[in-house]
């Protein structure tokens, strides 16, 4: 597996949140792991987006997986740069199905993602799945 593109976001010299795409032949897995508590997450993830949008659509995927399974807190503002970053996927591989893991037991994964993933639109949900796992 190689990484396409890391973003991180640091608070007091320590990173608190990653959000990691990797790819492995026509595969890409995203990864969102920790906390978003901060005002502007653009700050630090911006060329993270940036690479995503450039990177992505030369690959060729057929399927993604995108893991919330890590991610602990999301404030609001964060809610608008992971609209981005799946955004950035969802667009960019306009063929690949889309497999979304997250936690079976956390309300706000369950209740949330849909909306910030957009599932109601049918281009969008008849691409994507959901899979639940246990903490």
């Amino acid at each position: 597996m190689k990484i396409l593109t890391f973003g991180e976001i640091m608070d007091g010299g320590a990173t608190v949140f990653h959000s990691v795409a990797t790819v492995d032949d026509r595969s890409l897995r995203h990864r969102f792991e920790g906390v978003i508590r901060v005002d502007n997450p653009y700050r630090s993830l911006k060329e993270h987006i940036d690479e995503l949008n450039a990177k992505v659509p030369g690959l060729g995927i057929d399927e993604i997986l995108i893991d919330f399974s890590e991610l602990r807190f999301c404030n609001s503002n964060g809610f608008y740069v992971i609209m981005d970053i799946v955004e950035a996927l969802y667009l960019n591989a306009t063929e690949a199905k889309v497999t979304v893991r997250r936690l079976d037991d956390d309300d706000w994964q369950r209740e949330t993602l849909p909306i910030l993933l957009n599932v109601d639109d049918e281009s969008i949900g008849r691409r994507t799945n959901f899979q639940n796992v246990r903490e």
